[in-house]
This record gives structure tokens, sequence and C-alpha cells, in this order.
């Protein structure tokens, strides 16, 4: 198969209007190919909009793919800043639980028998960890306040590390504390599991990445794993299929469900009121999706709204 080929931002506009996509302004088409690219805004926002044939659909225009694409931006923001925040919570949590059992030495964190180690498939995995870890600490000189802990106390406790440890990093090592500890933590969330804060933490560990590095998020599959089924999943009646929830087990609203467990009730209620602000302005602005459509790309029940109240235990 041959390879794309470079093409001029002219040749570009060229060959989206033989697809059938009407251009009205070629001269802000090309402005905004340069500013974002024709790979991220084109090759990222065009499959709503694409019929079987491969061509645009009727009517489409350059302008309903630059407003889905302005819709996904809008997500991106409104998550990511939540998601920080679920992330310096648990680091806070976990690195008090680890060193109020383990004391404060880096000793402790870099001691696999303080960790849930008599699990054989977990060795591995903890060993990496550990490394991680070690190289963290061995970058100490790039951080003033790890600096001046192992210079002044020839000592990194794990509630400075953990400062410069990735949600990932926290997530993998939430998973592999001894139970008491995971208990603790999960405790300080209401209605969850010790496994449930674990696949919380893993599925926005990955939605983190997604809106870290600019990928598409409103349809963003995590096929690897899934969150835990919930009085979420309950309360809004989504539909089951062989006694698996439909939605909200590996898509954005996945993530969504995370966040109604780990954030603040005030603060999750501005994060509805995000999303529900880019859905509005999205229809607002193009009627060439239609809401089915869009909430089934982001994995959205129809009375998804309702999960602002809805109650979990």
């Amino acid at each position: 198969m041959d390879r794309k080929k470079f093409l001029t931002y002219e040749q570009q506009i060229d060959l989206l209007k033989n697809k059938g996509l009407n251009i009205p302004d070629p001269e802000k088409a090309i402005t905004l190919l340069k500013e974002h690219s024709y790979f991220d805004l084109i090759n990222g926002y065009k499959k709503p909009f694409k019929a079987e044939d491969g061509n645009y659909k009727k009517n489409i225009s350059f302008d309903d793919i630059y407003c889905l694409y302005c819709f996904d931006d809008e997500l991106r923001y409104a998550l990511i800043k939540r998601i920080m925040e679920v992330e310096i919570h648990i680091k806070s949590l976990l690195s008090y639980s680890f060193c109020e059992q383990f004391g404060d030495e880096e000793a402790g964190y870099l001691n696999v028998n303080n960790y849930n180690y008599s699990i054989t498939s977990n060795q591995s995995e903890i060993n990496k960890l550990i490394s991680i870890i070690t190289d963290l600490q061995n970058k100490s000189d790039s951080f003033l306040y790890m600096k001046h802990q192992k210079s002044k106390y020839g000592n990194i406790p794990l509630w400075v590390l953990v400062k410069v440890m990735t949600l990932g990093n926290a997530s993998k090592m939430y998973s592999f504390q001894k139970p008491e500890i995971q208990t603790k933590i999960s405790k300080e969330f209401k209605g969850i599991t010790e496994h449930g804060l674990e696949t919380f933490l893993d599925i926005l560990t990955k939605f983190r990445n997604v809106c870290a590095h600019n990928e598409r998020v409103f349809d963003h599959r995590y096929i690897k794993h899934e969150i835990v089924d919930t009085d979420v999943h309950l309360n809004l009646n989504i539909p089951k299929n062989k006694n698996r929830y439909t939605k909200g087990k590996s898509d954005l609203f996945a993530a969504i469900i995370a966040l109604k467990y780990l954030l603040p009730q005030d603060d999750f209620g501005l994060l509805i009121d995000d999303v529900n602000k880019a859905v509005t302005e999205l229809f607002d602005h193009t009627n060439s999706i239609q809401k089915p459509q869009l909430y089934n790309y982001m994995g959205f029940p129809e009375n998804w709204l309702e999960i602002k109240d809805c109650k979990v235990d």
C-alpha cells in the first residue's frame, strides 16, 4: 500500500473538496490547518461526518468538523482539571497512609516487603515500580524541593517524592499496597471498595494521558480494563447486554462516574456544568451531528445529567 504523500495546504483543501466537504472560506480553512494540522483536525474528527463510501455526507462543511474539534478541546480542559484534583488527593492519602505504617525513610518505600509482594503475579510489577521510583530519586537535583530534602536530611520522604510521580505511578503504587492501607485510603471515599478505587484510578490515569497529549477524548475507549459496576449504573437504568452494562464501563462516561465518586460534590457539579455547556455550545453551532449519535460516541446515556444528583452508597 502506498504511503500518503506530502500535500500543500492548497492541495489539502482540494482533496477535501473532492471528497464532498463544503469549504465556504478556503483561507480560514488553511489558517486552521496551519494551527492544528490536517492529521489532528481532519483525520481526528471526520468520522461522524463521513458516509460509507468514504466521502462526506451531504451539506457537511469544514466548520462542522472544527466545531467538533473545539467541543473535544473543551472536554479535555474540563476533564484534566478535575482529574488533577483527584491526583493531588490520592497522592496525599497514599503518602500519609504508607508513611504512617512504614515510616518516612526512603528505605521504606523502596522495600518490596512493604508492598503486597506475597502475590506472585505482583512481584515483577512491584520491582518495576520501585525501579521507576528510584529513577525519580536520582533526578532529585532537577527539583529544588527534592534537592533540599536530600542535601539537608539525606532522605526524600514519600510525601515529597509523590509530587514528581505521575498519576499512573500513584495508581500502581496504590494497587500494590497491603490490604490494610488500601482499605484506609478507599474509606475516604463514599461507596468505594478497594478494588473499585483501583479501577477508578486506572481509567482516570488513561484519560489524563489522553487529555495531556491532546488526543481525541469524546469517543475514547479504554480497551484493557473496565471500572466496576456502581450505583450510578443502576440508578441511571443503564441497559445491559449479556449481564454487562453497555455504557459507563470503559468510555468517557466511565471516567465521569469515577470522578463522581472521587471528587467533592460541588466540584463534581461544576464538572457536569462544564460538560453540559460544551455539549450545548456544540449543538448551537452545528446540526450535522445529532445528540443520540454524540452520546453514543461518548458512552453517555440520554439521562446522563441525572448523575449530578445521583445518590451513591
